[in-house]
């Protein structure tokens, strides 16, 4: 509800005071009475106009135009009169008043602009002879009409200001929309949002007001010491001018269109650097140069006119592009009936038909750009609420996975650490009673060699508990020594039951610790002299091609290769499974009964250690 009313609220009371102006302009009255009234202006009627040869003037010719002013002045009046790049010279009774031409320093310009002289009258000026020399710059000036006009000169600047009131208003119209697309252009590009070509219409929108504002006769007014600056406003404006124009058309157009006017924006640009070099250089003004303007502008309104009969089919059912069609058509036409106009009358002030065909396509486009620029805003925004939604979404999800995959590996870590230590007590626990059983008997029979045991024990434990404190892998070296101990405690217990021999071709990898031993062991147990059997267990390593294989060899009783389920022993289901998970080895057993037992690990090697 609160939303409603702060939208229709301001709607109502602007309704409401436009109601109360149209009320106020139509009943209300004021009583207005006075003894003196505006003495106004008039032109002067009799003066006579003199053409003679001048060699140091432009074009070798000055004009002299002499009356006498009236027996009565009013007061508060002036001498006023209107020139267009002409030099002026005022004299009062042969006695010089005013004047207007270039400085000695004078360099760029032959021109003086356009500017009205405005001289005040005193009542001793009353039937005084006033002679006005004028010279024209160009020689499309010669012959140009100067009305010399007497009276208040409030009168004369209002009256000029209603004159060219159409053309300030659609002039200030055009700089303002100019400056409010600028504004809308610049904010969505801050925003990183689309603006380009509503700033390229903008800047056209401010060319061609100040062009159309600066090119009225009561802007001389606004300063009446620098008119050329304001005529060279004017001038430049429509020639530059073209440029944004060529810009903003071009992507409504195909490639091949596009392509054209390139081309013609090319030949645009090198003409004003053209004009403007031989302005500076002195030869050529650029108001001598403006037929050359107003052909580029004719044949860029073909080029146009052309492109838009051409390409008309190609965009049937394009709003955009009907839209533009008939707004384009009649930017031409203003082009061409301003030209028109300028060479008839002799002049461009009050010409209006380019100005107001070019404010309407302005208007019309510069608000559908910005609704369309507004409609894209609105689905970018659209599109990245979802994309946030999605983003929120993914993350949760990853959340959850990454969670759940933390907690998998947080089970598999326990669960490898459980059965490594369970592994590991396995592996100790019936060995150490042994071997303590072991040192007791020949602690009776034989102490030296209960102290040889001893000896041997204690630096098996000591390697024992530092592989057990170790997290990864380790060097066969060291599984090596720790192994020779093992053999060497077993070869105490049973005398000379067990021979142990090893052929060593490689060393130089890592094994996960207690590896071998379980394998030998079980050899030792289950092969040999759990039967009563003596004989021979053999270790062997070597490299073949990118594994390191380790076998261990008995000549024991054997076995079925039906009954290895049932034979397997923990620790060798504890090695396997610890070769599979840290090295991502393999372990084989081969059995024959009666001949013995071979245990194969395949270790990878990504590289020669």
């Amino acid at each position: 509800m609160m939303k409603i009313c702060s939208a229709v609220l301001p709607v109502l009371a602007g309704c409401a005071l436009a109601v109360l102006l149209v009320i106020i302009a139509h009943t209300e009255d004021i009583s207005v009475t006075g003894t003196r009234s505006d003495p106004g202006f008039a032109a002067v009627k009799d003066v006579t106009e003199t053409e003679f040869a001048q060699e140091d003037a432009p074009i070798g010719i000055q004009k002299e135009y002499t009356f006498t002013l009236d027996d009565d002045i009013p007061h508060d009046s002036c001498l006023a009169f209107y020139t267009v790049h002409q030099y002026v010279t005022v004299y009062l009774d042969g006695e010089e008043i005013y004047s207007i031409q270039p400085a000695g320093s004078h360099r760029f310009t032959k021109t003086v602009g356009s500017n009205w002289t405005m001289l005040p009258l005193y009542a001793e000026d009353s039937g005084k002879k006033v002679k006005v020399d004028i010279t024209p710059v160009y020689e499309s000036f010669r012959n140009r009409e100067v009305t010399f006009l007497i009276g208040s000169p409030l009168a004369i600047y209002r009256s000029r200001l209603v004159k060219d009131l159409p053309q300030i208003i659609l002039g200030s119209m055009a700089i303002l929309m100019g400056l409010a697309f600028l504004g809308v252009a610049v904010y969505s590009l801050l925003k990183k949002g689309p603006g380009k070509r509503l700033a390229i219409l903008g800047i056209f929108s401010v060319m061609l007001g100040l062009w159309r504002l600066m090119d009225t006769r009561f802007t001389p007014f606004m300063d009446a010491g620098c008119p050329v600056l304001f005529y060279y406003i004017a001038i430049t404006m429509p020639m530059l001018g073209m440029l944004p124009l060529i810009q903003w058309t071009k992507d409504s157009f195909s490639e091949k269109g596009q392509r054209v006017l390139s081309c013609y924006e090319t030949g645009v640009t090198m003409l004003c650097l053209l004009q403007f070099l031989l302005q500076w250089l002195g030869i050529y003004d650029l108001r001598e140069s403006m037929p050359a303007t107003h052909v580029a502008m004719g044949i860029g309104a073909a080029i146009l006119a052309g492109l838009v009969i051409g390409e008309r089919k190609k965009h049937t059912g394009d709003k955009k592009m009907s839209l533009q069609i008939p707004l384009a058509c009649l930017c031409v036409a203003g082009i061409l009936a301003d030209v028109a106009a300028f060479y008839i009358k002799g002049n461009s002030s009050g010409l209006l038909f380019s100005l107001t065909a070019f404010i309407i396509y302005i208007m019309i486009m510069g608000v559908h750009t910005m609704f369309e620029y507004s409609r894209q805003q609105l689905q970018i925004a659209k599109l990245d609420r979802e994309l946030a939604e999605k983003d929120r979404e993914l993350a949760k999800t990853e959340r959850q996975i990454a969670e759940q995959n933390r907690e998998l590996a947080e089970k598999e870590h326990r669960l490898t650490d459980s059965r490594i230590k369970v592994m590991m007590s396995q592996i100790r626990s019936h060995f150490i009673f042994n071997v303590l059983a072991t040192i007791s008997t020949y602690c009776k029979i034989d102490p030296k060699m209960a102290d040889k045991a001893l000896v041997c024990f204690s630096r098996y434990l000591r390697r024992n508990i530092h592989i057990i404190e170790e997290d990864g892998l380790i060097d066969f070296s060291s599984e090596l020594e720790q192994l020779e101990d093992y053999v060497t405690l077993e070869q105490l217990r049973f005398a000379e039951e067990i021979t142990f021999e090893k052929e060593i071709e490689t060393s130089s990898f890592q094994i996960p610790p207690l590896t071998v031993q379980p394998i030998v062991e079980n050899a030792i147990k289950h092969g040999l002299v759990e039967h009563g059997k003596s004989g021979t267990v053999f270790l062997r390593t070597k490299r073949k091609e990118n594994n390191i294989v380790i076998t261990v060899t008995d000549n024991g009783v054997g076995f079925e290769p039906g009954m290895l389920e049932k034979t397997e022993s923990v620790g060798i289901r504890n090695v396997r499974y610890r070769l599979e998970t840290m090295t991502g080895g393999t372990l084989t057993v081969l059995s024959e009964p009666g001949r013995g037992t071979t245990v194969t690990m395949q270790i990878p090697q990504d590289r020669e250690n």
